[in-house]
């Protein structure tokens, strides 16, 4: 009963346009001493971290200000362990998707647990 209440709670957030905030951890950050023989990439990290966690600045304002599309900044903050990862499972096939790959994935998977029933029953008697 609940998953059919979540899954039409979420077909009613998709058709309305209602996204769910993100979650911080409340993770205090703290710049590493050595920051200055760190990589380019790597400071670019850091000061992202530490302008989120350390001083309030929103995931827009860090997106526009490092020329960075949004969805990258909440991935480096997911990986920092800043924000939660809300995703409800990792990147992987949905089993009964859409996709020819999902479908082929759930196929495969029918036909492994008829095939392991089939050699789990006791044969009929004739």
């Amino acid at each position: 009963m609940w998953s059919l209440i979540e899954k039409s709670w979420i077909q009613i957030k998709i058709a309305f346009d209602v996204r769910d905030g993100l979650r911080k951890t409340h993770k205090h950050f703290e710049l590493p001493a050595d920051i200055h023989t760190l990589s380019s990439d790597r400071k670019q990290t850091v000061t992202i971290c530490n302008l989120f966690a350390n001083h309030g600045q929103s995931v827009e304002d860090l997106a526009i200000y490092y020329e960075m599309d949004r969805n990258q900044v909440i991935s480096i903050l997911i990986q920092e362990e800043l924000l939660e990862d809300q995703r409800r499972r990792a990147n992987g096939r949905i089993s009964g998707g859409r996709r020819e790959s999902d479908r082929s994935t759930a196929k495969s998977e029918t036909l492994r647990s008829v095939h392991s029933a089939r050699q789990h029953s006791p044969e009929p008697s004739r």
